[in-house]
């Protein structure tokens, strides 16, 4: 069963990679053409002023890669749960992309329309999880407490609305957000295959080959952007693969670079509106960086290596833990 799930991550992890590969360029294309591009708005530090007009929407490929991948070699109701958060976070991507293209007000749709639609896909998950019976997830010191399905169903509402945010916040600097993602989805993936967890197995490792293919094409200078159609659509497929293999309460700790950009702007905005003063140069917290004079490569390095010290603690905790059935 163990080398059964290790060829079937391999091969699916390989044929994303080359999909990718060979469908980037033929996609940035026609983002191109069809006006999907970048619109970058005046509180981004000036030097991404030239990134504007960067073909945009990227998301679009590494999810249906990671949709056929499902299809082709799972088909299960585990990996359903997995597959439906990823093209319900993607869906609302396209409309937030969309809106911010054609100029709907500043950042796309609305705070209070895109939290709603979060939430409700959050529902939705959560329902599909504790239908699959995945409601006991792993918990330090408390070993593996049974959230029943009122439990899963609630945390997954706030736990989708938290992630996809947090991964779209990150996803301000060419590569920051895929990197991060593909280091933890890869930290998912060493789990599933020590639990055994095939449909887990197969959506992370198809999404851990299509993120590397896309970061082939969004390393700095990026020639295409994941957009929020792809920076949400991780953010709640992260959610549902966390859940499925027990970790949801160790996703903070394996995402903490998600973590510490969403509390970056939280922290940054309550000084500015309580005391009327910044404590970092600009939020989120990549942005600070790169106001002290950080290069994006050096800054999307660094972050990474954080994520994946973070991923690797994860990994270890679930490890010692031993498979579970």
């Amino acid at each position: 069963m163990a080398d059964h799930a290790v060829k079937h991550a391999a091969v699916v992890l390989v044929l994303a990679f080359g999909a990718g590969m060979a469908l980037y360029p033929w996609l940035i294309a026609q983002l191109a053409v069809s006006g999907a591009r970048q619109r970058v708005q005046a509180y981004n530090p000036q030097s991404h002023m030239i990134k504007a007009g960067t073909p945009t929407m990227g998301g679009l490929l590494f999810c249906a890669i990671a949709v056929v991948a499902w299809l082709v070699f799972d088909r299960s109701r585990l990996g359903f749960v997995v597959v439906f958060a990823l093209g319900a976070g993607a869906l609302l991507g396209v409309l937030d992309d969309r809106a911010n293209i054609r100029g709907k007000g500043m950042f796309g749709l609305g705070v209070g329309e895109k939290l709603v639609f979060q939430a409700f896909i959050g529902l939705l998950v959560g329902i599909g999880l504790a239908v699959a019976g995945a409601t006991r997830q792993a918990f330090p010191g408390l070993g593996e407490p049974d959230l029943h399905a009122a439990g899963i169903i609630i945390v997954s509402v706030l736990a989708v609305v938290a992630v996809s945010n947090a991964v779209n916040l990150t996803d301000g600097v060419d590569g920051l957000a895929a990197s991060c993602s593909a280091v933890v989805f890869a930290g998912l993936l060493a789990v599933a295959l020590h639990q055994h967890a095939l449909p887990a197995v197969v959506v992370s490792a198809a999404l851990v080959g299509a993120l590397v293919a896309f970061l082939v094409f969004n390393w700095f200078p990026a020639r295409v952007f994941m957009g929020d159609t792809g920076s949400l659509a991780l953010g709640c497929a992260l959610v549902a693969t966390a859940a499925e293999v027990h970790l949801l309460w160790l996703l903070p700790l394996a995402g903490i670079v998600f973590v510490a950009e969403t509390l970056s702007v939280i922290i940054n905005v309550t000084a500015v509106r309580r005391f009327h003063r910044h404590l970092l140069r600009a939020s989120p917290l990549h942005h600070h960086f790169e106001e002290l004079g950080l290069r994006e490569r050096r800054l999307v390095a660094a972050f990474t290596t954080v994520a994946a010290v973070g991923t690797l603690l994860t990994v270890l905790y679930a490890r010692s833990r031993g498979a579970v059935a």
